[in-house]
């Protein structure tokens, strides 16, 4: 029962609900947090109604401490590395092996596979239309039948598919899919403190917002993004992220400024060679 707390927290975060959402008329506030961060342990009473809240059986709860969940998650992790590292091989070795085993039962998983699905069919086969398909299937599915999944792999599959709907040259839809997931991180962003993946959310939105030349928007996702990276402490797209807020200034002749992000952007590269 060690690890009880992070696992319901995670389904809380699945859920979009707060922690006082989940506690009110269950338990304190207090004691739902020493719960979560594994501080006390609840009694059956109160599991049994955090649980009906959200809409989970105790059974689903208790699924992450089974060996196939904590294999399962090493594997997630392990492809999760190899988008920061662009391997996109190894991410499509990585499906099939899990797909061979059908080890995905739940519905963030599933959401995770479509969501790699969709990275190796746009980057190793050059295949935006299937990826597009493949990211809005994953999006198609919700982690509970009350609640829509506000979580990391909810963000990345809409930023994801706005991206895919620019390359298509579908401008409306990359709109939609962008300010969508750049809404969801907007109120989400206390909850999502570990996962440097959501940089791409910033690269992709920023992209789309200078090359349609709306920069006053493009500035305050460059500068979100930005910010994001120094509270990860996370160099993962950071090189993006600067460039981008460059070309932002260049378009409105903030030279004095482009020369600044310039040597920031200079020492970002001699801090990338040591």
């Amino acid at each position: 029962m060690e690890a009880i707390g992070q696992v319901l927290k995670e389904f809380r975060k699945e859920h979009g609900m707060t922690q006082k959402d989940l506690s009110q008329g269950i338990c304190s506030q207090s004691v739902l947090s020493r719960i979560e961060n594994n501080e006390e342990i609840p009694n059956i009473f109160v599991i049994q109604q955090l649980c009906h809240r959200l809409g989970i059986t105790i059974d689903q709860l208790m699924v992450d401490f089974l060996p196939e969940e904590m294999f399962l998650r090493k594997y997630f992790n392990k492809m999760f590395m190899y988008l920061r590292m662009t391997k996109y091989l190894e991410i499509r070795a990585t499906l099939e092996y899990l797909e061979e085993r059908q080890m995905t039962h739940l519905d963030k998983d599933r959401q995770q596979m479509y969501f790699f699905k969709g990275v190796c069919s746009y980057f190793i086969d050059e295949d935006p239309e299937t990826a597009l398909e493949q990211i809005v299937d994953g999006l198609g599915i919700c982690v509970s039948k009350k609640y829509h999944g506000y979580f990391d792999s909810r963000i990345l599959l809409l930023s994801f598919a706005g991206k895919m709907s620019f390359v298509l040259g579908r401008f409306t839809d990359a709109q939609n899919y962008y300010s969508q997931s750049y809404e969801i991180f907007r109120s989400m962003m206390a909850d999502y403190s570990e996962r440097s993946e959501l940089s791409n959310l910033f690269v992709n939105y920023g992209t789309f917002l200078v090359n349609q030349e709306r920069l006053d928007l493009a500035e305050k996702v460059i500068d979100m993004g930005i910010k994001w990276n120094r509270q990860q402490c996370s160099y993962y797209k950071l090189r993006e992220l600067i460039e981008l807020k460059i070309r932002m200034l260049e378009a409105r002749e903030e030279l004095h400024s482009v020369i600044s992000y310039r040597k920031m952007l200079r020492a970002l590269e001699k801090i990338k060679d040591l």
